[in-house]
């Protein structure tokens, strides 16, 4: 749109500059004094600074002496009339400096202006010679109004983008009165111009004073209303903006980057040569160009991996969504068209809309670069920021790409002075920060304002509840979820220690300690409502930056518990009551803050459903992997241990006995005694095979009446010696469970490696023993009589 403004003012200059240059080839000096009056009247009202105000500029009043002129002067005398006017009007204030082109356009519409203007004029003289000045100067007023002010207003209606018929009414329509005014103050001119000097003065003064008077006033209210406008416009945006940073603060380091985006994107956009209303749409537009993400879930936008397709899609609706939030908004200026294509890429693979090359507004390409350079070189959940340079490199990677090679070279040039102003702008929008409450906020104020801190710490807090949810959920094994889980509290809460108390049976016993003074809590137990922690367990209070001296440690370590200065405490209250407290020790006073207390407070309920399922699930492992008569590892885990222990000697070259027993005479127990003697005796024999091995001994129930025994490292002697006591005393349980010597032991044993090499070889091997020795002892007690006891006696 930019190149079809600057297309249609270079026409209408070339049209001006023909039609001027035409005149001055006619040049007389017929009607010399009075040309020389209305040229100083006109070069009077323009030093005055009354002029109709637009956008593209303003047109000076003079146009009343240009009307006058076209009954009394040649043309090219009004023309130049018109010309001198509009020029003075223009370089009247030297600080603005001057705009060429701008200048040019204005001159030449006065030229188009004037010319038709003249020629309307005299057509009606033609048609109408008895009295047409009173119908002719009204209308070449009307027609010098619209041909001065149509290619001023299609010039801004191009350039902003904006509906012609609202430049139009808004900017333009209101001076058409004033024009006509201006006519019939023409009219008189021409009248009195017979009449001598003075009487001119009395009779033209009087009404030059009241078209400037009336004139000023409406300058005076357009002013009020515009600068209304503009308030109202400003306060519009502060709100937004508000909104916009509320939605950004996830994170408080999001205000910087709404201030860096700001920043780079005016300073690039003036780069380009964007005027004041387009830089006004865009740095909105860079500080709201992530508002239609209140539409993307959190758990999308902080994820710290990478997006799924489906995730992906999601995302894409926030240029759509932002957008038309903003068209709601009415700014005066384009935001929204912006805002929707600032994810659009040159060539074409962008969204929402696939916009390619120049079909992208120059605003949103501006943005799309900004936008990358400034999240390539901030930090974000899934990465580090880059060196700016580095993140430069990146985006020029992107150029002819994903962006407008014009726009990214723009960007090179200054990118680095652009920084330098973010920095500069920022510390002193910080040091400014302190205004009295009653101040408006600045422009370029972006300093972190007290609730943005609140809004960000809540936004923290709910990101980090969804953290530890995620903790909580991923393992069932409750040693491990507790060790992730207090590495990450570490990152939250300003601990030394950290300890889970559980209750077992109304005991509360340190199940879990991570930190300093893990020796000072190992062990720990104590009657719930004893101590802190069993107070905030039996009263179901948290306790916050308590002295910890009533904990029961100080007579493990004096010193060490005497250094420790505060406590937070939780009760861990489940569905099924209290399963014990989540207690954090600091040796500084007051280490702990209200937000900690709150955060664990939200966790606790969810850390106690995991204790609780944990615990359940520990039970119905044992039930999966121990005996449930005996309290021995059954079959599943004696084969785990055994392959564990085999692969163990395989490595280090180990020696190992796996011994396998067998009740003799237990079906005899069960017919005669009942079953329920033979659970006992099984009991028995359990708990006597296992009080005679070694602590990392392995003892299990294989089945029925056979168990196993797993001895790393023991001989054949040493095995043989614990055969005879064991079976001796399995045989005395028997003869003192059922007042008879009804039951014995057959004992089979195979030795790493010389028996075999697997879990099944050793069993194999050591059943096959059993037996053997079990039909040999059968023989002999057939033969002689002895006891299993005696026999085992003379057998080794």
């Amino acid at each position: 749109m930019k190149t079809k403004a600057h297309l249609f003012r270079i026409s209408i200059l070339a049209l001006g500059l023909v039609l001027a240059v035409r005149q001055s080839l006619d040049w007389t000096s017929a009607g010399e004094p009075v040309f020389l009056v209305y040229l100083g009247m006109t070069v009077l009202t323009s030093l005055m600074r009354l002029g109709v105000p637009t956008v593209a500029g303003t047109i000076s009043v003079g146009f009343v002496f240009v009307l006058a002129s076209l009954s009394q002067l040649p043309l090219h005398q009004t023309m130049l009339i018109g010309i001198t006017g509009t020029v003075i009007h223009c370089l009247r204030d030297p600080k603005r400096g001057v705009d060429w082109l701008n200048l040019s356009f204005q001159t030449a519409v006065v030229v188009l202006g004037v010319e038709a203007s003249n020629a309307a004029y005299h057509r009606i003289l033609e048609a109408l010679p008895a009295g047409g000045t009173a119908a002719a100067l009204p209308l070449a007023g009307t027609v010098l109004f619209l041909v001065t002010a149509f290619p001023l207003a299609a010039t801004t209606a191009l350039s902003e983008k904006e509906l012609l018929r609202r430049i139009w009414q808004n900017r333009f329509l209101w001076s058409l009165p004033y024009y006509l005014a201006g006519a019939a103050l023409a009219g008189l001119l021409t009248a009195v111009q017979h009449l001598p000097l003075w009487k001119n003065v009395v009779v033209i003064g009087p009404l030059m004073f009241l078209v400037y008077r009336a004139y000023s006033l409406q300058l005076d209210s357009l002013a009020r209303e515009r600068q209304h406008a503009e308030e109202l416009a400003t306060l519009q945006l502060s709100m937004v903006e508000a909104l916009a940073l509320a939605v950004e603060s996830k994170d408080i380091r999001a205000v910087n980057h709404l201030h860096r985006m700001a920043v780079f994107a005016v300073g690039l956009g003036r780069e380009l040569g964007l005027g004041d209303d387009q830089l006004k749409s865009l740095r909105a537009a860079a500080v709201l160009h992530d508002i239609g993400q209140v539409a993307v879930p959190d758990h999308i936008i902080m994820k710290p991996a990478r997006l799924t397709p489906e995730e992906f899609e999601r995302l894409k609706v926030h240029p759509d969504v932002g957008a038309d939030i903003l068209e709601r908004a009415q700014f005066p200026y384009p935001v929204a068209p912006i805002v929707r294509a600032h994810h659009e890429r040159w060539d074409g693979a962008g969204y929402p809309r696939q916009l390619k090359g120049e079909q992208i507004p120059l605003e949103a390409r501006i943005l799309s670069a900004v936008d990358a350079l400034i999240a390539l070189s901030s930090d974000r959940h899934h990465r580090r920021a880059l060196p700016l340079a580095k993140a430069m490199d990146t985006v020029k990677q992107e150029s002819g790409k994903a962006m407008d090679p014009q726009v990214v070279a723009a960007l090179e040039r200054v990118y680095l002075n652009l920084e330098e102003q973010a920095r500069t702008s920022r510390s002193t929008a910080v040091s400014d920060s302190a205004r009295k409450p009653g101040d408006p906020p600045k422009e370029n104020d972006l300093s972190t304002p007290p609730f943005l801190e609140t809004i960000a710490a809540a936004r923290r807090e709910e990101q980090s509840l969804l953290e530890f949810t995620q903790i909580l959920g991923s393992s069932l094994h409750l040693q491990e979820t507790l060790s992730v889980l207090a590495r990450r509290f570490r990152k939250q809460i300003p601990y030394d220690t950290m300890v889970l108390f559980l209750d077992h049976n109304g005991v509360l016993e340190a199940s879990f300690i991570e930190g300093e003074n893990h020796s000072l809590f190992s062990g720990l137990t104590m009657a719930r409502g004893e101590g802190l922690s069993g107070v905030v367990a039996a009263e179901r209070r948290p306790a916050l930056n308590v002295d910890p001296a009533p904990e029961p440690i100080s007579s493990r370590d004096p010193e060490r518990a005497a250094r420790l200065a505060s406590v937070l405490a939780v009760p861990l209250d489940g569905p099924n009551g209290v399963l014990g407290t989540l207690s954090f020790y600091s040796e500084r006073r007051n280490a702990f803050a209200p937000s900690h207390l709150s955060l664990l407070l939200a966790i606790a309920p969810k850390l106690a459903i995991t204790v609780e399922n944990s615990i359940r699930f520990r039970e119905a492992e044992n039930q999966a992997t121990f005996d449930f008569l005996t309290g021995l590892p059954n079959a599943g885990a004696l084969f785990v241990h055994l392959q564990n222990e085999l692969a163990r000697c395989a490595r280090t070259n180990a020696t190992l006995a796996v011994v396998v027993c067998d009740l003799d005479g237990f079906k005899m127990v069960n017919d005669r005694f009942g079953h329920l003697t033979g659970n006992k005796l099984l009991q028995l024999v359990g708990q006597c095979l296992k009080e005679h091995c070694r602590e990392y001994d392995f003892v299990a129930r294989l089945g029925g009446d056979e168990f196993v025994m797993v001895l790393p490292g023991a001989t054949e002697d040493a095995v043989k010696m614990r055969r005879r006591r064991v079976a001796a005393l399995i045989e005395q349980a028997g003869a003192e469970l059922t007042g008879e010597r009804v039951v014995s032991l057959s004992v089979g044993a195979a030795y790493y490696p010389q028996s075999g090499r697997s879990a099944e070889e050793m069993l194999t091997f050591a059943d096959t023993r059993m037996y053997e020795d079990k039909a040999l002892r059968k023989a002999m007690r057939a033969n002689s009589g002895q006891t299993a006891h005696n026999w085992l006696a003379n057998a080794d």
